[in-house]
């Protein structure tokens, strides 16, 4: 469980059934519309489920998110009779998408640290190549959100547990980061595999930040209301167990004033 919600020992049986729901929920996914007509890359689309991604690493962690990505999306391609016939990058983007569910796990779990080391070196892998130093302004998306991310990360550590406001945005930059995290990695594997000009990317610089920050909204305010409603259910079932112990406690007060105390007089007199 995310460490953001409510720690739970929750059986086996039960966690089958939760990683089976993510995955069928995952594959399903697929059929969501994508966002088309990438400005600066001809015949290119980004695909909607990199949100899911993003999500499963929010709800299911980063271990299990990733396998559920992997594996939804994998089985998806099988019984389209695909995975077979897909292009290099498209077998690689499972993975990318994968990734995405590992950063955007991290956070949650406040392993910023690791998150940190991750983003940053992908950043760096972009660096090395030649199209990187030309097209050094790409990434700028990502360096700001990580400067953001390391800024504000004591802040979320302290508030987020009591804030809603702070739930949101430890919620969002786990969203944000992980679908960058697929959009860097997958900008890297597509320049090794295709060899694309510099203008190509340098056309995009304004366009991927719109992109890629609508696609981490959507999981992030869905988390979100699952978070805040989770807590006030649990909230509210602890407020119920209260009333209902405080009422057993009176009617008991109640039975002994009214009933045992007369039984009493009664064997005395």
């Amino acid at each position: 469980m995310p460490k953001l919600l409510p720690k739970l020992r929750v059986k086996n049986d039960v966690k089958v059934i939760y990683v089976i729901f993510g995955i069928v929920l995952t594959y399903f996914s697929i059929y969501m519309p994508d966002i088309m007509d990438v400005a600066g890359i001809d015949d290119v689309q980004i695909s909607s489920t990199v949100s899911f991604g993003a999500l499963n690493g929010m709800l299911f962690g980063p271990f299990w998110g990733c396998l559920i990505t992997l594996t939804g999306f994998s089985l998806y391609k099988i019984t389209a009779g695909t995975l077979f016939t897909m292009s290099t990058f498209a077998m690689f983007s499972l993975i990318f998408n994968s990734m995405s569910s590992i950063v955007a796990g991290l956070v949650v779990n406040r392993e910023h640290k690791a998150v940190k080391v991750i983003f940053f070196s992908l950043i760096c892998m972009w660096y090395l190549l030649d199209v990187g130093r030309t097209a050094y302004m790409y990434p700028w998306y990502h360096l700001l959100i990580l400067l953001l991310f390391v800024y504000f990360d004591g802040s979320i550590l302290r508030k987020s547990a009591t804030s809603k406001i702070y739930i949101f945005i430890s919620l969002f930059f786990a969203s944000l980061l992980g679908v960058l995290t697929d959009h860097i990695v997958g900008s890297i594997g597509y320049q090794i595999l295709y060899d694309l000009p510099a203008s190509a990317y340098k056309s995009v610089l304004l366009v991927y930040p719109v992109e890629r920050t609508i696609l981490a909204f959507f999981p992030a305010f869905l988390v979100y209301v699952l978070v805040v409603v989770f807590k006030d259910i649990l909230l509210s079932s602890q407020d119920i167990e209260q009333d209902i112990s405080d009422r057993k406690s009176r009617d008991l007060d109640e039975y002994i004033r009214n009933d045992v105390l007369d039984i009493l007089k009664d064997n005395e007199e």
